[in-house]
């Protein structure tokens, strides 16, 4: 039956009654709608008093994606002279002199660490990567990404005080155009909580990501939850321009969509 029903009645329905934060209590959906009203309000009075955001990214042998996407759109964003990156890279070892080639197309700031210590984890080098970083903001975004022009705007607008950003990214497909459109991809609604803005402070506060979670997956959403837990606002608002280029993954949906792309059904 479910099944029937359209994808713009069935979301409203399941965020406000099966979204996992309302295990923690109906005070999430208050928080929630203050958070909708937050991000209603900045897109029409968008902040005029920016201050700088540090970019944070955790890679590893994942450089060719970040030379060719992630950069080039960082350097396009506005204010450049509010942006810092700042890149904990655990041993790469797919493109030497990474720096270098960053430094080539990036004139802002840089912090660039790379060691090969401990085994590369997502919640390791980010967290690694925030520690590095001197923002008051920061933007925590993997390396497989193009990011909004607009990006300083609204990590500005969407976190002041306990406000927490978790932008819904769209996936792309295999073998299809590197932009938005109905046909190239899909929003990652249900899950997909692993970018996020904050202010530094806070994020240092809860801790960070979980650093026992050493394999793909779940550090975001225990994040997630933890700001929840904390009795945060947490705004979500789907970013067209905020994309995810393919890449071999691990997670089976995605290893099935891949499956399906190369057989011409997507």
């Amino acid at each position: 039956m479910k099944n029937w029903v359209p994808q713009f009645i069935k979301f409203p329905l399941w965020w406000i009654f099966k979204s996992p934060q309302r295990k923690l209590g109906w005070f999430t959906l208050k928080n929630d709608i203050l958070g909708l009203g937050i991000y209603l309000k900045n897109m029409v009075f968008p902040p005029k008093n920016l201050v700088s955001i540090s970019v944070c990214v955790g890679i590893y042998n994942r450089s060719e994606q970040f030379l060719t996407y992630f950069i080039p759109s960082l350097v396009l964003c506005e204010h450049q002279e509010l942006i810092e990156l700042s890149i904990f890279d655990c041993g790469s070892t797919d493109i030497p002199d990474l720096e270098r080639r960053i430094k080539e197309v990036f004139k802002g700031k840089l912090i660039f660490k790379s060691s090969s210590e401990k085994p590369f984890s997502r919640a390791y080098t980010f967290n690694k990567s925030v520690q590095q970083a001197t923002g008051p903001i920061v933007f925590l975004c993997d390396a497989d990404f193009s990011l909004p022009m607009d990006l300083v705007q609204k990590c500005n607008g969407f976190t002041s005080n306990n406000t927490f950003w978790f932008p819904i990214v769209f996936y792309l497909y295999k073998n299809k155009p590197n932009k938005y459109g109905s046909k190239n991809g899909e929003w990652m609604i249900w899950g997909g909580k692993g970018l996020l803005a904050c202010s530094r402070f806070l994020y240092l506060k809860l801790g960070g990501l979980d650093e026992s979670f050493t394999v793909w997956g779940g550090e975001d959403e225990a994040f997630w939850l933890k700001c929840h837990a904390a009795n945060s606002i947490i705004i979500r608002s789907r970013e067209k321009s905020l994309l995810h280029h393919w890449h071999p993954s691990l997670n089976p949906k995605y290893k099935k969509l891949e499956e399906l792309s190369d057989n011409g059904l997507l």
